[in-house]
C-alpha cells in the first residue's frame, strides 16, 4: 500500500481551500458593492445636471454679449446712415417803408430786418437757407452741422455762426459787412473770407473791399444809426428804406456822417439835419 495515499501532502489541502475561496463572496463585500451602487445612483443625476446648468449660464452670457455687439453695430450704422432731415416749409417775412423789425428764426438765430425788405427761409437739419431782398443784420446761432447761407441776386454768403450785415436792395450793389466772426462771400467769379470789420461790395462781377473801423449802419425798430458812413451810402439807404430821394453833392463819397435818423422824420427834416452836420447843401430830388 502506498503510504502516500494515507498521508496527503499539506499543499494539496491548501489548493482545495484556495479553489473554494475563489467562488465565495464575503457578505460585507456584497453589502459594500450594493452601497456603492446606490451612492453612484445618487451622484449620477447631479453629475449629469451640472454640465447642463453650466451650459445654460454660458449660453445666456453668449446671448448677452451678442445682443450688446448687435446694438453697438446698429448704433454705428444709424450714426453713419445719411439723415433724412425734417424740412421746415419756406417762410417769408417782409417790412414796408419806414418799418423795421426783429425776426426770430427756428434755429435760435435773430434777424433785424430793415425797412422795405423781404426775407425768406427754409431749414433742414443739414442746411439753413435764406433769401434776402433788402437789408438785414444777422446774429446766427452756431451749428457746424448746418451751414447758414444767405442768397442774394449776385452773391452767396455762408457762415456757421457769426454776426454780419447784408445790404441787397434791388438795382443796387450788394454789400456785406462782418460784425464778428468769419464769413465767406462768393459770386460767380470770386470768393472772399471776411473777419470782423471787413466788408465787400459786389460790383461789376467783382468783390471790392469795403472795410471800416466798425459797421457804418445799425438798424433799429424806429431809426437808422450811422457811424462815420459815407454820405452817398447814407442817401442810398434813405432811398431804399423810406423812399426818400436826395440830390447828392459831387463829393458825397468823401463826406462822412455820424448820427441818428428816425423813420418818422420827413425828408425836409432829414435834409436840414444832414446839411447842418456836413456843412454842405442837401437838396430833395424833385
Amino acid at each position: 500500500m502506498n503510504p502516500n495515499n494515507h498521508n496527503p501532502k499539506p499543499q494539496d489541502d491548501f489548493s482545495d481551500i484556495w479553489d473554494l475561496a475563489k467562488n465565495y463572496t464575503p457578505s460585507e463585500a456584497a453589502q459594500n458593492d450594493a452601497s456603492w451602487e446606490k451612492f453612484q445612483k445618487k451622484l449620477t443625476p447631479k453629475v449629469e445636471k451640472a454640465p447642463s446648468h453650466n451650459l445654460s449660464i454660458t449660453y445666456r452670457r453668449i446671448l448677452s454679449y451678442a445682443a450688446v455687439i448687435a446694438l453697438f453695430l446698429l448704433s454705428g450704422y444709424m450714426y453713419f446712415l445719411p439723415e433724412v432731415p425734417a424740412e421746415i416749409a419756406k417762410v417769408t417775412e417782409n417790412t414796408t417803408s419806414g418799418q423795421a423789425r426783429e425776426v426770430k428764426l427756428p434755429d435760435g438765430s435773430t434777424v433785424m430786418l430793415s425797412a422795405n425788405s423781404e426775407l425768406s427761409y427754409s431749414f433742414t437739419e443739414a442746411k439753413r437757407f435764406i433769401e434776402l431782398k433788402g437789408h438785414a443784420r444777422f446774429e446766427v446761432a452756431r451749428n457746424e452741422n448746418a451751414p447758414f447761407t444767405v442768397n442774394t441776386p449776385s452773391t452767396t454768403i455762408t457762415v456757421l455762426g457769426t454776426g454780419f450785415d447784408v445790404d441787397a436792395y434791388p438795382n443796387s450793389n450788394v454789400k456785406v459787412f462782418v460784425n464778428h466772426g468769419k464769413v465767406k462771400v462768393e459770386n460767380d467769379h470770386q470768393e472772399a473770407i471776411l473777419t470782423q470789420n471787413q466788408g465787400v461790395i459786389s460790383q461789376n462781377k467783382e468783390l471790392v473791399s469795403w472795410n471800416h473801423k466798425q459797421n457804418p449802419l445799425e438798424v433799429h425798430n424806429q431809426y437808422l444809426k450811422f457811424d462815420n458812413a459815407p454820405l452817398d451810402f447814407v442817401l442810398e439807404t434813405l432811398n431804399h428804406t423810406q423812399n426818400m430821394q436826395f440830390q447828392a453833392p459831387a463829393n458825397a463819397s468823401e463826406l462822412h456822417f455820424t448820427g441818428t435818423l428816425k423813420f418818422d422824420q420827413t425828408s425836409e427834416e432829414i435834409a436840414a439835419l444832414l446839411q447842418a452836420a456836413l456843412q454842405t447843401p442837401i437838396q430833395i430830388a424833385k
